[in-house]
């Protein structure tokens, strides 16, 4: 199968692809270039990021440059660019694709309420009523829906086994943060809720939709978010969750989380996007893909980070928890593109740009500003005054600020609770001496009441007897019998 070049009509302008090569035919390295350099920073990465295996790969829109697989898995065999990965939130931007293909086969509209597809939802807001019924699929894509970041069940924090089912109907026991379409709140959740809407909407389930727009016509035939395949795999790696023991963890967050894929699935999906959604078995029209590449708020579009780097466009997405990391990038204007795999928790972002920014220098590589021409157009009035379309007017479910003497049963400090992990000697040893990884505090100070957490510092507004926010919207919930923050429990450990 061959790619050939191409120009694509977007919104009454020339797209120039870059593009003359089929992506399946890149599965051997360009070994004419002296990269034994990148080998090198990797190796160093490797040491100092104290990472188990990774995972890495720099290419153009038609051939592979460089693969570097170092490392083991965590059950101790050689990663390979078979080796299956989780991609945590780099979920998002497939989930934003299929949302996309099924815009352009007319299943979905991005503008509908997701009341139309799933009438059941609800969802709990101080602001409005029947928030559920204003919410969009362009809301749930781009971060503006309001939501939180974490469910009560299938979370970050809860490692037990849910389902998605359960994960879902646990997300109308949350709080909205503000208004819905009023701002950018980073979250999980508006992504799962897109997965279930095409789920509805096409009568799949959401990994055979994945499988039959996605996965099965780029050729990335290992990747998957069914978990039962991950378990089946024969070669595979856990996360390296550094305070727990090593075991397969199942991850119920489907369209915001759940992706596993390998080094050879990854470079496909990302050359893919290169070459603006053209491939011999699949196409994705640009008017739908280029809604993507439009920047709502925070440099995010739909499901994918857009910026400037040295005044160089970037396309990007990374992904982080379960004890594993990963990260994209496409420097648009030099054709380039780099993905890292790693089995443990690090900063694979600045890694996988130091590299690219690195080669850009030294094979003296053309920036071609005609590449950037549509991402330029879309995103005009963004990047000349970001300011602008980042502000946010906050809004306060209460102005109830002044202590009252009843808040004192709260205050202390207290635990945010791991469950279902496994955890190692070193840290049980730490737990019984009294270190806690993540605490807060619930205080007085003055006449008002606040927390003190990873987060910062806030002033809590009680909304009603003994539910709290905070200035950013996220709730303290001591009104049922086990507290919680931001829908994680709390143990009061003092």
């Amino acid at each position: 199968m061959n790619y050939s070049k191409f120009n694509c009509l977007l919104l009454g302008f020339l797209i120039t692809s870059g593009c003359n090569a089929q992506p399946n035919l890149s599965t051997e390295p360009n070994k004419s270039t002296d990269t034994q350099w990148i080998n090198s920073l990797l190796e160093d990465f490797k040491k100092n990021e104290n990472i188990h295996g990774l995972a890495f790969a720099i290419f153009d829109s038609a051939q592979i440059i460089k693969e570097i697989c170092l490392g083991e898995s965590t059950y101790n065999y050689q990663i390979d660019r078979h080796t299956l990965f989780s991609i945590q939130s780099i979920s998002k931007s497939i989930t934003a694709l299929a949302v996309m293909f099924a815009v352009q086969d007319s299943i979905l509209i991005l503008d509908n309420s997701i009341s139309e597809y799933l009438p059941e939802f609800t969802i709990q807001s101080c602001f409005e009523a029947n928030p559920e019924q204003k919410i969009t699929l362009e809301m749930l894509l781009s971060h503006t829906a309001g939501f939180t970041h974490e469910a009560p069940v299938g979370n970050n924090f809860e490692f037990d086994q849910s389902s998605f089912s359960e994960h879902l109907n646990s997300i109308s026991e949350t709080w909205l943060k503000f208004p819905a379409g009023s701002n950018y709140a980073y979250s999980n959740l508006g992504f799962d809720m897109a997965a279930h809407t095409i789920e509805q909407a096409s009568g799949m389930e959401f990994n055979n939709y994945l499988s039959k727009k996605i996965f099965v016509p780029l050729g990335m035939e290992l990747t998957t978010i069914n978990d039962r395949e991950v378990v089946e795999s024969t070669n595979k790696t856990e996360g390296k969750i550094r305070f727990a023991k090593n075991k397969h963890l199942q991850i119920p967050l489907i369209g915001s989380g759940a992706v596993y894929t390998n080094l050879h699935d990854f470079i496909q999906y990302v050359q893919f996007l290169m070459c603006n959604g053209h491939a011999d078995e699949t196409t994705i029209d640009n008017r739908y893909l280029f809604n993507m590449y439009t920047i709502r708020r925070n440099n995010y579009g739909l499901g994918t980070y857009i910026g400037k780097s040295d005044n160089n466009i970037f396309v990007n997405h990374n992904g982080g928890g379960y004890g594993y990391s990963a990260s994209y990038i496409w420097f648009v204007e030099y054709n380039l593109g780099g993905v890292l795999l790693c089995n443990s928790q690090c900063d694979t972002y600045n890694a996988t740009e130091k590299i690219l920014k690195e080669y850009i220098i030294r094979t003296n590589l053309k920036r071609d500003t005609s590449l950037s021409k549509a991402f330029q157009e879309i995103n005009m009035k963004y990047f000349e005054n970001p300011e602008v379309y980042n502000a946010a007017q906050l809004s306060f479910c209460t102005n109830d600020t002044l202590y009252n003497n009843q808040w004192g049963k709260y205050l202390g400090t207290y635990s945010l609770v791991y469950k279902g992990l496994d955890p190692t000697w070193f840290t049980k040893l730490g737990l019984a001496l009294g270190y806690h990884p993540q605490k807060l505090d619930i205080y007085q100070e003055n006449q008002l009441l606040k927390i003190k957490s990873q987060d910062g510092v806030s002033i809590l507004r009680e909304y009603k007897e003994g539910l709290f926010f905070t200035n950013e919207g996220e709730v303290v919930d001591f009104s049922s019998g086990i507290p919680t923050y931001r829908n994680i429990k709390l143990e009061k450990i003092k």
